[in-house]
């Protein structure tokens, strides 16, 4: 069965799909089966940090033109990868919306993973999208708007779609006692105020040689030389597997 993991953040910028992308790869580089999902729909830049040009994408499943098997492009051995490019995609009606998480049953029998990098904030494709995912793990930085738009999603996904659970990653973080005091604020935030539970993965370094992996196209993880980088995605990767499933109502991604 495969496990279907949504990546959010409640404001763009605080480096939401470099963690996609390489936690992707990171259980890729373990012999696990994964598919990437660009679901930033109209806004879809995952392909970026690949290094790949993709020719197709979901607006050719939902035009008809082709079935989902046929826009799958492999990374490489064990990581394929979808594109959410297509201005037609930006403003997708809510019937395609769900008719296109629905057809990824046809293809329930191929990964063991199903990364969402989803669009920031909570406008109606974000919501959907991490309500058909069975974990939600939220990105955010030290930052106080990055703080507040967090907590503002976790909120309206809970009141909105009952989603319970997250998991939180600081990135951009100088080191791992100040990203997990962040954690703890955030989690005394939420715990006051609402009714869910939140779970600690790990942080990311503030680190020039993922900024320039970024800069290059090229995956920070493809690099496997030991680094301070590398430990905090194969944490990440570690305690991602240990993350609690929700159970909200609706269309699921490979329902069947």
């Amino acid at each position: 069965m495969t496990s279907t993991i949504a990546i959010a953040s409640g404001k763009g910028g605080v480096g939401k799909t470099t963690i996609s992308v390489n936690l992707a790869l990171t259980l890729a580089l373990q012999e696990k089966k994964i598919l990437l999902l660009d679901a930033d729909l109209g806004m879809a830049n995952t392909h970026f940090l690949l290094g790949i040009n993709p020719q197709k994408s979901l607006e050719d499943v939902v035009s008809g033109k082709d079935k989902l098997k046929d826009i799958i492009i492999e990374y490489n051995q064990n990581l394929s990868f979808i594109s959410g490019e297509g201005a037609n995609l930006l403003n997708l009606p809510k019937l395609d919306r769900l008719n296109l998480i629905k057809e990824f049953d046809s293809i329930s029998n191929d990964y063991e993973y199903l990364f969402v990098d989803i669009g920031a904030g909570g406008e109606e494709n974000t919501m959907s999208f991490m309500a058909a995912c069975e974990k939600v793990i939220i990105v955010l930085t030290e930052d106080d708007t990055s703080f507040h738009d967090a907590y503002k999603l976790i909120k309206f996904s809970s009141q909105e779609r009952n989603i319970d659970k997250f998991g939180i990653i600081v990135n951009l973080c100088t080191s791992t006692k100040r990203a997990e005091n962040y954690f703890k604020m955030l989690q005394q935030v939420t715990t006051k105020f609402l009714d869910v539970k939140l779970n600690f993965l790990g942080h990311v370094p503030l680190s020039q040689k993922i900024k320039n992996s970024i800069n290059a196209r090229v995956p920070f993880m493809s690099n496997r030389v030991e680094s301070q980088g590398t430990r905090s995605f194969k944490k990440l990767a570690s305690n991602l597997v240990k993350l609690e499933n929700n159970k909200p109502e609706g269309i699921k991604f490979f329902s069947d």
